[in-house]
């Protein structure tokens, strides 16, 4: 299962067609469409309707790893519309926080710094996407699930020479119809590093951890996810031994987390 995120209904209309989502009835201000494999949600616009949006979507299952995908488009100073990036930084240009969302497979598309603004820049200062949900939606969207499942694609709709007033929901979605294959092959790439980070932590694993020091309920949630990261970022299995001088379960989570943010990824795409 996929959770993707769009602001508008006009980025959300082409993915609905192209996977035929079928809509649920709105409840609580959201309309979810979903088949099978896929939810789809329309959040609004802006930081907090996305986290919202997030928090809701997963309120509706009771899976813990599913992976996610923010879609919609943005503005970029010069690149050319219809351009679709993947994000390798976000930023909250409120709080100027920022997220470097890991990558742990090939993407099918150049990478790029995204901002998250309050309302619409039309000056493309810096050479980013220019956008109003990604923050929002990374921050919490990474509480549900491994960041390395968690992913933010936008597609270019404006820039100084096509500026974001001219942009009509009939243009959103030519302009996303156009990269459903794109979209498509990100989707697939998520879902099965998924399937992979469901199988890698072994029971086994998170027991030889559990021998050797105590850890609450929700640590134990904590461990196995950091388990699921570290094994997707080295291609084997945390050994307990790496960790023995920690006195209790919360030193070893903090080491690990430590560790594996040290640990240089497995593919550097440098689009």
């Amino acid at each position: 299962m996929i959770h993707i995120v769009t602001a508008l209904p006009c980025e959300a209309k082409p993915l609905i067609r192209h996977y035929r989502l079928n809509g649920r009835q709105a409840e609580n201000g959201f309309r979810i469409y979903e088949n099978s494999d896929m939810r789809l949600i329309v959040s609004g616009i802006g930081k907090i309707a996305a986290a919202a949006a997030c928090a809701y979507l997963q309120g509706q299952t009771t899976d813990r790893q599913h992976a996610w995908l923010n879609v919609g488009v943005g503005g970029h100073r010069s690149l050319p519309i219809g351009e679709l990036l993947l994000a390798n930084k976000i930023t909250d240009a409120g709080n100027h926080v920022s997220w470097y969302p890991p990558l742990v497979f090939k993407a099918p598309c150049p990478r790029l710094a995204l901002r998250s603004v309050d309302s619409p820049d039309t000056e493309y200062r810096d050479d980013c996407v220019y956008e109003m949900e990604a923050a929002g939606f990374y921050a919490t969207a990474c509480r549900f699930s491994s960041m390395e499942i968690v992913q933010v694609c936008k597609i270019i709709s404006d820039n100084r020479a096509h500026p974001a007033d001219k942009v009509t929901p009939p243009r959103v979605d030519a302009i996303i119809t156009a990269r459903l294959d794109m979209i498509d092959a990100l989707i697939q790439a998520l879902n099965t590093q998924q399937a992979l980070l469901a199988q890698q932590t072994a029971p086994a694993a998170l027991n030889l951890f559990m021998e050797k020091w105590r850890f609450s309920v929700s640590q134990q949630h904590q461990l196995q996810r950091l388990l699921q990261r570290w094994q997707a970022r080295n291609g084997e299995t945390a050994d307990p031994q790496m960790f023995a001088a920690a006195h209790n379960g919360k030193a070893v989570i903090k080491q690990l987390q430590q560790q594996i943010e040290q640990h240089p990824l497995r593919f550097d795409d440098a689009s």
